[in-house]
């Protein structure tokens, strides 16, 4: 079995250790990866205006539609949280919902912190100068569960989280359905597997 690495990650990913996209954005994509692992805390605010202003080789949040952020719960798990930056929804997929994170994290606030600091940083870049008058009217930042999103099968200390994140973020980006057909204790392998085969061009 693969043992999944930083090196890894960084490669499905297609981001260097500076949070630089090795490949560049791809021509006309809708959507962003925020190129750092973020901790959510109650009552944080996160720095995020120099990515949503479009420093580096990412574009501007007010030319895409959808920001990915993997968010990292410390020494235990991972998951994705989407932005979608028209609706002002976030929808979180998250590999093992058993342990209900996401329930912890909308009573704890560090949901609602994320989501605050998401409207202070675009107010500090003035985002909404871009948008017709009343797009920022009553803006509140709603986190939702995807309660379909593939599944691991979840053994202590052997999960396979970084790669159904990584898994999230390529149908994401490729416009397709977050959905698996094969069996929780396969989908995690079988990926692995398939990206292998890419990166390294075996068979």
């Amino acid at each position: 079995m693969l043992t999944l690495d930083v090196e890894f990650w960084s490669r499905l990913l297609a981001v260097t250790d500076a949070g630089i996209l090795r490949y560049g954005q791809p021509a006309n994509a809708r959507w962003t990866i925020f190129p750092q692992e973020l901790n959510l805390q109650n009552r944080k605010t996160y720095f995020l205006r120099n990515i949503a202003n479009g420093v580096g080789s990412h574009p501007k949040w007010k030319d895409v539609d959808m920001g990915l952020f993997p968010i990292n719960v410390p020494n235990a798990h991972r998951f994705l949280a989407v932005l979608h930056l028209r609706i002002w929804k976030v929808h979180i997929y998250d590999s093992a919902r058993r342990m209900n994170y996401f329930t912890m994290y909308l009573t704890g606030g560090e949901f609602k912190s994320f989501g605050d600091s998401i409207i202070e940083e675009l107010d500090a870049i003035d985002y909404w100068k871009d948008f017709p008058d009343g797009h920022k009217d009553n803006v509140v930042v709603e986190f939702i569960d995807i309660v379909d999103a593939p599944q691991q099968e979840y053994i202590a200390n052997r999960g396979d989280c970084v790669v159904f994140v990584s898994m999230y973020m390529e149908m994401i980006a490729s416009g397709v359905p977050v959905k698996s057909d094969k069996p929780c204790r396969d989908a995690g392998f079988l990926y692995k597997n398939r990206m292998t085969n890419i990166i390294w061009d075996t068979k």
